[in-house]
C-alpha cells in the first residue's frame, strides 16, 4: 500500500499490489529472462540457447517435466549475477581474463543464487544456477564440489553452456563447428563434464537429434515451464516481490541509479493519484515505473557510468533504450499495456524527445507522468558527471518546463505533492516486500539499493 497526498486533493490510500494473477506473473518472468536478451556482447540470446540444448539433454537423460522446467530458468537466469559486477567481461569478452575480473566472474554465481531465491515459485532452481560452473573433477567454483555431489541439472547446465558459447561468435574468435565442439566435449569428459551428461549429449549428437535453437518457440516452451512450476493461484505480494526484483537488476546495472526504479514508482503513482486516475490506472502507473528502464540493459556500463558528455554514438546507445524496453513489454501479452510507459518517458511536449519526437498530447499521460517523476530523481540522485541537485532546485526546473519539456497537466500535479513524500523517499530504510529471508540473501550478493519501498502517508 502507498498512500499519495497533495495540496489539493484529499489523502486515500491506493492498493497498488499488482492482483493481476498468473498471467502478469508469469509476464514478469518472462520479462526477467529475456532483460538479460538485450545485453551487449556474449549473452545476447545466450540464455535461450542454453535453455534449448539443456532440455533436449535432460529429455534424453529422463528428467521430470518439472525438472526440465526447473533446468530452462536455470539456463536463462544463471547470469543474472552479472549485471553491475564485471559488465567488460560480457560486453566486451577477450580470450583470457585478467585476474581481478576473474575473481569477480567467479562470485556470480552466488549473486544469481541468491536473486533467483528471491523470486516466488523458483526455488528449486536456485541450486541448479549456483552450481553451474562446478566441474566434475572439483576444480570448478565457486564451492569446488566434484562428481554426484554436483547437482544433475547443474551438470547438464555446466555442459550446455560451454557448448552453446562455443557456437557463439565471440569478438576474439569465430563460431566453432559442431565437430570442433564435439572435440572439446570429449576432451572434458569427467573432467569438466559429468560422464552421464557427456554419454547424452554425444549420443544426440551421433544420431542428429539436436533440435535446432528457433526463437520464436521459445516464448511458448517459457510458458508451458511456467505452467509447470507456478501454482494456480498467485498472490498480488508475488507479483510485487518480482517487479521489486527486476528493477533492482536494472538499478544494478549502473551504480548511481539504485532504488530509481521505486522511487519513480512512488512518485508516479502519488501524481496520477492528484490526476484523479481511477485504481486500475494507478496499479498500471505502479508497474510501468518499475519496469520503464527495462531496456538500460542494453546500453554498455562504459556510457551509463561516463564522466562527461556523451559523444554522438554513445547519446544513440542511450536513446535506443526506450524502444529496447517497450519491445520486450510489448511481445507479453499480459505486460503490454504498460509499453508505452517504456517507450515514450523520454518524449517532451514540445516534440523534442526521443524515440519518436511525440508532441503534446500526442505522448500517453501514463508516459506523462512517469517522464516527470524520472527526471525529478535523476536531478536529485548523484550521477558520475555531476553531484544531485537539491530538491526545490529540481522542482523550480520542472516548473520552468512545464509546457516546454513536461505535459502541464502532469507537471502540475507532480508539483502539488507535498514536501515531505520527497524526504520519506531517501530517508531511512523500512523492510521490503520481499520477506526477510529474501532480502537477506540479496543484500549478501550486493543486489538491494540504497533505498527501499515505502509507506507514505
Amino acid at each position: 500500500m502507498i498512500a499519495s497526498a497533495g495540496r489539493s486533493r484529499t489523502t486515500r490510500v491506493v492498493d497498488v499490489s499488482l492482483n493481476s494473477g498468473k498471467a502478469f506473473y508469469a509476464g514478469l518472468l518472462e520479462a526477467l529472462t529475456q532483460v538479460m536478451g538485450t545485453a551487449k556482447g556474449y549473452l545476447f540470446d545466450h540464455g535461450p540457447r542454453v535453455a534449448h540444448l539443456a532440455r533436449q539433454i535432460g529429455a534424453e537423460i529422463g528428467l521430470s517435466e518439472r525438472a526440465k522446467a526447473e533446468l530452462l530458468y536455470a539456463s536463462v537466469l544463471c547470469d543474472m549475477g552479472m549485471i553491475g559486477l564485471a559488465e567488460d567481461a560480457w560486453e566486451n569478452p577477450v580470450a583470457h581474463l585478467d585476474r581481478d575480473t576473474r575473481a569477480r566472474v567467479q562470485v556470480h554465481p552466488i549473486r544469481s543464487e541468491a536473486a533467483v531465491t528471491a523470486i516466488p515459485h523458483l526455488e528449486g532452481v536456485a541450486p541448479l544456477v549456483r552450481h553451474h560452473h562446478e566441474w566434475w573433477d572439483g576444480s570448478g567454483y565457486p564451492d569446488g564440489l566434484a562428481g554426484h555431489d554436483i547437482p544433475l541439472g547443474a551438470r547438464i547446465l555446466r555442459l550446455a553452456d560451454t557448448v552453446a558459447a562455443l557456437g557463439e561468435n565471440r569478438p576474439n574468435r569465430r563460431a566453432l563447428t559442431s565437430e570442433e565442439i564435439r572435440e572439446i566435449v570429449v576432451e572434458g569428459y569427467a573432467v569438466e563434464f559429468g560422464p552421464d551428461v557427456t554419454q547424452a549429449y554425444l549420443g544426440l549428437s551421433e544420431k542428429r537429434r539436436i533440435a535446432d535453437y528457433y526463437a520464436p518457440n521459445f516464448h511458448r516452451v517459457l510458458m508451458a515451464a511456467s505452467e509447470e512450476l507456478l501454482p494456480a493461484e498467485i498472490s498480488p505480494l508475488s507479483g510485487d516481490q518480482l517487479l521489486e526484483i527486476l528493477s533492482t537488476l536494472i538499478d544494478a546495472k549502473d551504480p548511481y541509479t539504485a532504488g530509481h526504479s521505486r522511487r519513480v514508482a512512488i512518485l508516479s503513482v502519488a501524481a496520477a493519484n492528484q490526476l484523479g486516475l481511477d485504481d486500475d490506472m494507478l496499479q498500471t502507473v505502479w508497474a510501468a515505473a518499475y519496469l520503464h528502464d527495462l531496456g538500460k540493459l542494453s546500453v554498455p556500463l562504459r556510457v551509463l557510468a561516463k564522466n562527461g558528455p556523451l559523444d554522438d554514438e554513445e547519446f544513440t546507445e542511450v536513446q535506443l533504450h526506450p524502444s529496447v524496453g517497450a519491445s520486450i513489454l510489448e511481445r507479453i501479452p499480459s505486460l503490454r499495456h504498460l509499453s508505452p510507459g517504456a517507450r515514450y518517458h523520454h518524449e517532451r511536449w514540445d516534440g523534442r524527445g526521443y524515440p519518436e519526437g511525440l508532441r503534446g498530447d500526442h505522448i500517453p499521460l501514463l508516459a506523462q507522468v512517469l517522464a516527470v517523476s524520472d527526471c525529478y530523481d535523476a536531478m536529485t540522485s548523484n550521477r558520475a558527471y555531476r553531484p544531485s541537485r537539491d530538491h526545490q532546485v529540481a522542482m523550480d526546473e520542472i516548473a520552468r518546463g512545464t509546457g516546454i519539456q513536461f505535459g502541464p497537466r502532469a507537471a502540475a500535479a507532480f508539483l502539488s505533492l507535498p514536501d515531505h513524500l520527497f524526504h520519506s523517499i531517501r530517508g531511512a530504510r523500512p523492510p521490503l516486500r520481499v520477506g526477510a529471508v529474501q532480502r537477506a540473501r540479496l543484500a549478501a550478493a550486493n543486489l538491494l539499493p540504497d533505498e527501499s519501498q515505502f509507506l507514505v502517508g
